[in-house]
């Protein structure tokens, strides 16, 4: 009768107390009635639910002191205070989920009309806060009450050199400036201004230097009375017009309009003045300095008010050529954008955005059952109302202003232009145009728009472009594959192809620059959209200086993007020098592309006019930049009037006192953008 302790055995930790239940199975908590708490319960059993009796487990209750209540109700009150100023009429459920692009758009739809308006409204006038802005970035220093600007052929020879869209206006009068957007040339020079003084006072020095010594305009002689000599210069201009311009723009009949030419019997105003346009673009193309001077005083006379009461095929076309090409020559670009807003509407009356349900074919096979006359004047309204397109979109690339209606699909449905034959290069290049302006026209309507282009966005864009690139046959690609004639159209369509693409990439730089985000924000796509800008500036860069030809027509436009192009390696050098261990590798790259452009420029001197000044503002600031001040002697151009360059779009406004106040507001300040902290 011993205990035996051995027979102790050994216990696991008991395990933790079960949660509590509640004394009232759910069924009798439900019906309101008296639970026993068994399982089931007496209740349930005799209501025969024994299968729904249950016991659900109590939650614990977490008591919070009234303090602690207080405290977060008091700080959510002031967040949604703020979100409420900063978003009003916008439900924050709405914002919830917003990337930081986004909602900064929303906040400047609702911050103009309500908080900046009454902000605005308070301040004094000459406040330079108050500037109006020509976009989001390009303030320029005045109101809209306060654009204007002559372009007319009245004006002295040193107004009418510069334009404040196609160049640095050196003309006195401060008031000579017309709406722009972020994408124009005005924008980013002043973020290289802002960020290199230096580089503002040299240009605005050399500026001064130019308009003191104009070139004088040479004196038009009149056309000669041999009417054989004059009948040899407009054949001429004719063949170098369908050699050089009519690849870009094939809106012409070339067989139709020659037979017209040769006949000489027409005499209505529509026909003379697209013949004199005609030659007066011709004559730019065989390098004559004055020829289109003479020429285009005979188009006018025919290209009038009265022109526009009288709407025919041919009056068109000769706005087209008007507006679309030389009054830009002759830097009016203000002119030009209203003569092609005039030339839409005459081509809506006409018709033309609307595809016949009697013409709707689109094929070689089936074209050949027509009359060939019939044919040729259905296909030659499709040509001309695609040429009108593009050349109202590339005008129009770097204003930042509305589309106004130039292409709508649910109204407009022309049918692209048709190939002719099995090697209607023409009609291939002009449908290849016509996509590529389509793209273009989102583009700018997207610019146009309150909100900022967001990265993703801008991101699409670019892939679509690329897109639309590589689907182009080899013939307007590589100059391998490519008929001559096509050259310079080829070159053309590259160029506009790699300024579209840049102008998508810097506009998103400049957002950054206003809103002064430092290195250290940017975000890995920013960071890489900065990257592309840089590879896609040298890859423009070095395609003009392989494909440019010695034509006046080419150089002209190859010069003017290749002016564009420079403005990215620009603003690289300035960036990456602010910052305390610049790039190296950037900076090399960057003054290697500079370097290539300005030898590029000065090899395009015989053939640019000698108002072009765009090598003298790539080398103005290049050298303000990298601080050689001894290179004050020669740049690519001495010799020249008070324009710098045709075909850029620039607002900055020089005059006797030169007021850089009333343009670059925030002088203050000074490396703030990718500056390291």
């Amino acid at each position: 009768m011993f205990h035996n302790f051995n027979s102790h055995k050994t216990t696991s930790p008991s395990p933790p107390a079960p949660a509590r239940l509640n004394k009232s199975c759910s069924e009798c908590t439900r019906r309101k009635v008296k639970c026993d708490g068994g399982h089931p319960c007496s209740s349930c059993t005799y209501y025969k639910l024994s299968h729904l009796c249950s016991y659900r487990q109590r939650n614990k209750r977490n008591a919070v002191s009234k303090s602690t209540l207080d405290e977060v109700s008091e700080r959510l009150r002031l967040r949604t205070d703020i979100l409420e100023r900063l978003f009003p009429g916008t439900p924050v459920d709405e914002l919830i989920g917003k990337s930081r692009d986004e909602l900064l758009g929303i906040l400047r739809l609702n911050s103009i009309p309500e908080v900046v308006a009454g902000e605005l409204s308070s301040r004094p006038v000459d406040d330079p806060e108050v500037a109006d802005d020509s976009a989001q970035v390009s303030e320029n220093g005045e109101t809209n009450a306060d654009r204007q600007w002559d372009e007319s052929r009245h004006q002295p020879p040193v107004l009418q050199a510069g334009d404040d869209i196609n160049a640095i206006n050196l003309a006195t009068d401060h008031h000579r400036r017309s709406y722009l957007g972020v994408t124009s040339i005005s924008a980013i020079l002043r973020a290289v201004f802002r960020l290199c003084p230096s580089a503002k006072q040299r240009v605005a020095e050399q500026a001064k230097r130019w308009s003191e010594n104009p070139i004088q305009p040479q004196p038009v002689p009149f056309l000669s009375g041999d009417l054989s000599t004059q009948l040899s210069k407009e054949q001429r201009c004719i063949d170098f017009y369908f050699e050089h311009v009519h690849p870009i723009i094939p809106m012409l009949d070339e067989d139709d309009f020659r037979a017209s030419y040769s006949l000489g019997q027409r005499r209505d105003p529509g026909w003379l003045g697209l013949l004199n346009m005609v030659i007066t673009i011709g004559s730019i193309a065989s390098g004559s300095d004055t020829l289109h001077e003479q020429y285009y005083e005979q188009a006018r006379t025919f290209l009038d008010l009265d022109s526009f009461g009288a709407g025919n095929l041919e009056s068109l076309q000769a706005l087209c050529l008007l507006g679309g090409l030389y009054l830009h020559y002759r830097n009016a670009p203000n002119m030009a954008y209203a003569v092609l807003g005039a030339a839409h509407r005459v081509a809506i009356a006409l018709g033309l955005h609307r595809e016949s349900r009697r013409r709707n074919t689109n094929t070689i096979t089936t074209q050949g059952d027509a009359p060939p006359t019939r044919v040729n004047r259905l296909e030659t309204r499709r040509r001309t109302w695609w040429s009108l397109f593009c050349l109202d979109t590339w005008a129009s690339m770097t204003l930042g202003r509305p589309t106004c209606g130039r292409w709508e699909a649910t109204t407009m449905d022309t049918l692209l232009p048709s190939l002719m034959t099995e090697d209607d290069h023409m009609a291939l290049s002009l449908c290849a145009s016509a996509r590529f302006c389509l793209t273009c026209n989102r583009i700018q309507n997207r610019f146009a728009q309150f909100n900022r282009l967001t990265i993703s966005e801008a991101v699409a864009f670019d892939q679509e472009l690329q897109a639309w690139w590589t689907s182009l046959p080899l013939i307007l690609r590589s100059p391998a594959n490519s008929p001559l004639r096509l050259t310079i159209a080829r070159e053309f369509m590259r160029s506009r192809y790699l300024n579209i693409r840049l102008i998508l990439m810097r506009s998103l730089i400049l957002y950054l620059t206003h809103s002064r985000i430092q290195k250290a924000q940017l975000s890995t796509e920013e960071l890489q959209i900065i990257e592309t800008c840089r590879i896609v500036a040298s890859e423009a860069i070095d395609s003009i200086a392989l494909y440019w030809t010695p034509n006046r027509i080419h150089v002209w436009n190859s010069a003017w993007y290749l002016f564009q192009a420079c403005m990215v390696p620009l603003l690289s050098i300035v960036i990456e020098s602010s910052r305390s261990e610049p790039s190296t590798e950037s900076l090399t790259s960057s003054r290697a592309s500079l370097v290539k452009a300005l030898e590029t420029f000065s090899e395009m001197k015989p053939w640019m006019r000698a108002s072009d000044r765009g090598p003298d503002i790539v080398a103005a600031i290049y050298e303000a930049i990298i601080g050689e001040a001894e290179g004050a002697g020669r740049t690519p151009s001495q010799d020249g009037d008070s324009n710098f360059f045709g075909w850029y779009d620039e607002q900055l406004t020089f005059g006797t006192e030169l007021d850089w106040g009333s343009f670059l507001i925030d002088e203050d300040f000074q490396g703030a953008l990718f500056a390291t902290q």
